[in-house]
């Protein structure tokens, strides 16, 4: 496989391997790695909306720090 680069891209590339990359395709191949790590961690994941939708119909409701304290309050008493 042959890929073709932009003057940029071609100039990073000769930066990591005056790093210390064995070769472009090294470079290259970490790139790609990277590149499919963060594709796999997408912070919308497929249906995150219909998700979202379906805990608001079953009563969600949004972070109300008070009720935390409080609910962490009765826990510490509780074990006591």
């Amino acid at each position: 496989m042959q890929i073709t680069v932009t003057k940029p891209i071609e100039e990073f590339i000769q930066r990591q391997l005056a790093r210390g990359y064995t070769d472009a395709s090294e470079v290259a191949r970490q790139a790609f790695l990277r590149w499919m790590e963060a594709d796999e961690c997408d912070a919308n994941p497929p249906r995150l909306a219909e998700k979202l939708a379906a805990a608001r119909q079953k009563g969600f409701r949004p972070h109300d720090p008070a009720r935390y304290d409080a609910l962490a309050a009765s826990l510490h008493e509780a074990a006591r």
